[in-house]
């Protein structure tokens, strides 16, 4: 009855896609986190060094989540929930970019909080478009076809990641089809055309 629902409001079945989507990406971007951390920037016999490293990263992209919970209210008023959605999942496409110019701590620190800020931001607006579309009655079933898409993506993100990364996670291509992804999903799949239904 989830699926069934959300066929008669495509925006919202949209921006759940772009949150799993983006949810799926970040996952991967963690993974290569967590390589580099472990394997380049710090001495692989050191694993707790790697961990401690791995560790600021995270903390570095927690507060760009708080910030994205944060900001996403003004730029929904500003710009409406469907746009704001598109626009910030267009910047998330900017983020993976550092890392394949640079392959630093710094370069991987911005990319996490920048990903982790303009994630926040899709699926907290995201959450109460969702919200808004549904009707009590279907709001479990609903949410429980977000979780699962949004897994999914978790899941599948990871396991490309694992594919793409070599042990010491120097790589542009995961970053790069990071980006790819994240662009083509804010540009088609969020295409005012289909996404803007309301505003």
């Amino acid at each position: 009855e989830g699926f069934a629902f959300l066929r008669t409001h495509s925006d919202a079945i949209r921006g759940i896609l772009a949150t799993a989507v983006q949810r799926g990406g970040i996952t991967a971007l963690t993974l290569t986190a967590l390589l580099l951390e472990r394997n380049t920037f710090n001495s692989p016999s050191d694993p707790e060094a790697g961990l401690k490293g791995f560790g600021i990263v995270l903390t570095i992209a927690g507060i760009g989540i708080t910030l994205g919970a944060l900001t996403a209210p003004y730029g929904v008023a500003r710009f409406g929930r469907h746009r704001w959605i598109k626009w910030s999942m267009l910047l998330s496409s900017f983020g993976p970019l550092i890392l394949v110019v640079s392959q630093t701590e710094i370069a991987l620190a911005l990319t996490g909080f920048f990903v982790a800020l303009c994630g926040q931001n899709v699926k907290v607006t995201n959450d109460a478009l969702v919200q808004s579309k549904i009707d009590d009655y279907y709001r479990g079933r609903v949410f429980a076809v977000y979780d699962v898409l949004v897994n999914g993506a978790i899941v599948s993100g990871g396991l490309i990641a694992a594919l793409m990364l070599p042990t010491s996670g120097v790589t542009p291509w995961v970053p790069a089809l990071v980006s790819a992804i994240y662009l083509l999903v804010a540009l088609r799949l969020l295409h005012p055309s289909k996404f803007y239904l309301r505003t």
